[in-house]
């Protein structure tokens, strides 16, 4: 023991501070307290680098990390906290079990990770893999990362100034010396806003002359150490991408037969110089600019990204898709891009290819979903990587062998099964809870609407929880009068740019980041929740969306789209809950087009599963022994709505679903006076203020509606 730092002790410890704190609180408070608590070994208290951090810091960083991405604990602008799901597990797990799940949910995180590397080619899937183990709160040098993953240091800006958005961190390699490299091509367009603040915000310390702190700084060393212990030392397995390459109507020509006769697959590239790929992506942009003047803006946007994906981003291996004349053609690219001067200058950027089905040609009709939608893109190249498992179904299909093919996913795509210990927590029938699964998983959006206190919200978020049994793949937002398409999906915001002028940057809303979220793990089922839809303008709020809610196989052109190729669908592995208050807006108000793209679920104080809530919960509560006065409580709720003639206005069971109102004898008159009567007010607003004594308590106490049997607890 004396030479093992002891995780599950110092996490455990850890923990407990931050559960006892009353706020958030600094890294180096966290480690003062535990300091105070636990009598650490002398291998612990060793100094393990020239900035004096000690070994059992270092390691406590490294796993309160894997806490924070299991969703326990969070680091924000320097400081700790603990989270709800955090304290549920400390009261679940005992020490060892607790570092063990926290591992193992960490795994699942990085598994996910792991896909997107392998996506990448070459030195790119290397720099990702490397940077990949600088997890919050530390940084790393470019010299380290270039060092770790075997690549020319001057390999590593040009990566990460063009990042996968699905591998993050780049904002964690910074200079030597700790400070922020002031290039261009690292600058906070390409790497998300204010580096710094980032930075900080995950715990980073700075100095005052904006050295990051050496003591979390990782060296190459550090970076080895740490995807060892991953599991990561082997290299990944490189994994074939997909393209869709047009070539039908290219100045008035089809030109897909001139490359299957040929073997080869091209772009026109008519207004470029003689260039020699590959071209960084930078320079590329410059010279489109500078050829293409007579083109718009957006239009040279376009063409930037197709040559830039035609040029450095395809590779020999992946898997090619063409149309011609209402037929489809699959290939594979056999060799690196060049530049040749055509005779009719309509293919100057070519690869060698080899085309499987020259002969036997797909239907337009018979490919199968996604493809269709994704065809829809009027762009000449398209990334079809995401869908390469149904390209490598219809090679299946035309008998064709496939070398290296792309792993198939790991599982397919389901929720996890309705159990009896939801059931038991929610207390909801096992029956009911399956049967609305059932039919989300059917419908993918099912609202739950009815009067207050009946809790939908309560219930779209634990049942959306259990179903994706990750609260990462989880999303709650609320519309309210001022929601818009900007705040949902995605929109330009003002941000500060070079030169400290103003810009837009075009930024993601909660509903694009989850979409984004779940394209990149197929298998796992991910869910918007959104509180009180009808609330907002819904045509205004989802625009365009509002067609692929209910044609999910179909592609559409978004509103701030840069170009064709931004054609945009809504994955099946995405889901939406709704909750609706009947007293805002009746249900019968709500428009036939949003009626026909969700299913509707009623919960009423009269109906089950809520009818018996407040009686099961009582129930337990007095065997509990937390029942000392107001033992009717139900009964007067029931005679409290049988009184209320709008069935849309009756009061819910959560109103009185408060251990304080059962107490103290007068618990129940408070909420009654300070949260019912109230609402009741609102609702006969105009009204005679006398009214309001048929619902008061005292005429209640004198006639309650007949009493239901108590359930068993």
């Amino acid at each position: 023991m004396s030479d093992t730092v002891r995780t599950p002790l110092l996490l455990r410890a850890c923990m407990e501070v931050l559960r006892e704190a009353d706020e958030p609180i600094q890294a180096k408070e966290v480690a003062d307290r535990i300091a105070q608590r636990v009598s650490l070994t002398p291998h612990e208290l060793a100094v393990i680098n020239d900035t004096g951090m000690r070994r059992w810091i270092n390691h406590l960083r490294w796993r309160t990390s894997k806490a924070a991405s299991a969703g326990w604990l969070t680091k924000r602008d320097g400081l700790w906290s603990i989270t709800p799901a955090g304290e549920a597990a400390m009261d679940t797990y005992d020490a060892d079990q607790f570092v063990a799940e926290m591992e193992r949910r960490y795994q699942e995180i990085r598994k996910h990770r792991k896909a997107a590397v392998k996506q990448l080619s070459g030195d790119e899937r290397n720099i990702a893999r490397a940077l990949s183990a600088v997890e919050e709160g530390a940084w790393t040098s470019f010299t380290a990362l270039a060092s770790q993953a075997n690549v020319p240091v001057k390999h590593v800006p040009h990566f990460l100034a063009q990042a996968n958005p699905a591998l993050p961190g780049s904002h964690r390699v910074l200079n030597e010396d700790g400070t922020l490299l002031p290039d261009r091509l690292l600058s906070a367009t390409y790497r998300g806003g204010d580096m710094r603040r980032k930075l900080m915000s995950e715990g980073v310390e700075f100095d005052e002359d904006g050295h990051a702190s050496p003591t979390q700084r990782l060296t190459a060393d550090d970076l080895a150490e740490r995807l060892a212990e991953l599991g990561e030392d082997a290299e990944p397995t490189p994994s074939a991408r997909a393209w869709l390459v047009r070539g039908s109507s290219v100045e008035g020509r089809d030109l897909v037969p001139g490359w299957q006769t040929g073997g080869y697959v091209s772009l026109a590239g008519t207004k470029l110089p003689t260039i020699t790929p590959p071209v960084p992506r930078d320079e590329l942009k410059a010279i489109v600019e500078d050829s293409y003047q007579h083109m718009s803006h957006a239009a040279r946007v376009a063409k930037t990204a197709e040559y830039d994906a035609f040029l450095n981003r395809m590779r020999s291996g992946d898997y090619l898709l063409t149309t011609s004349q209402g037929k489809a053609f699959l290939g594979r690219i056999t060799s690196d891009a060049t530049f040749v001067q055509s005779d009719d200058q309509r293919s100057n950027l070519r690869r060698t290819a080899t085309w499987f089905n020259a002969d036997r040609p797909i239907p337009y009709p018979k490919l199968e979903d996604p493809l269709p939608a994704r065809l829809a893109s009027t762009a000449d190249v398209v990334d079809l990587t995401e869908d390469i498992a149904t390209i490598e179904q219809l090679l299946a299909k035309l008998h064709v062998e496939i070398e290296e093919p792309a792993p198939a996913p790991e599982r397919p795509l389901a929720f996890r099964e309705v159990d009896d210990d939801l059931a038991n927590r929610l207390m909801i029938g096992r029956g009911w809870l399956s049967k609305q699964a059932e039919v989300l998983w059917d419908r993918h959006q099912l609202i739950l609407y009815g009067p207050p206190g009946t809790g939908k919200t309560y219930l779209a978020q634990e049942l959306a929880y259990h179903l994706a049994g990750d609260p990462s793949q989880v999303k709650l937002v609320q519309f309210h009068p001022s929601y818009t398409y900007e705040d949902f999906f995605e929109g330009f915001r003002p941000v500060q740019g070079k030169d400290g002028k103003l810009a837009f940057d075009l930024h993601r809303g909660p509903f694009r980041r989850l979409v984004d979220a779940a394209r990149e793990h197929s298998s796992d089922p991910y869910f918007l929740i959104i509180d009180e839809i009808n609330r907002a303008n819904l045509a205004k709020v989802f625009g365009e969306l509002y067609f692929l809610l209910e044609y999910r196989n179909r592609a559409i052109s978004l509103l701030y789209s840069a170009n064709d190729e931004d054609t945009f669908r809504l994955p099946k592995n995405v889901f939406i809950i709704g909750t609706m208050n009947t007293t805002d807006r009746s249900i019968a108000l709500v428009d036939a087009a949003m009626r026909r793209r969700f299913a509707f679920v009623e919960l009423h104080p009269a109906q089950s599963p809520t009818d018996v809530l407040l009686r099961t919960w009582l129930a337990r509560l007095d065997a509990e022994g937390h029942l000392h006065h107001n033992k009717n409580a139900a009964d007067l709720l029931d005679a409290l709505n049988a009184r209320i003639e709008d069935r849309d206005l009756a009061i819910g069971p959560s109103f009185l679903m408060r251990e304080s109102i059962y107490r103290s004898e007068d618990g129940l008159n408070r909420v009654w006076e300070s949260d019912i009567l109230p609402l009741l007010a609102e609702h006969h607003y105009g009204s005679p203020p006398e009214i309001l004594d048929r619902y008061r308590l005292d005429a209640l106490h004198k006639a309650p509606a007949n009493p239901r049997p108590d359930p068993q607890p």
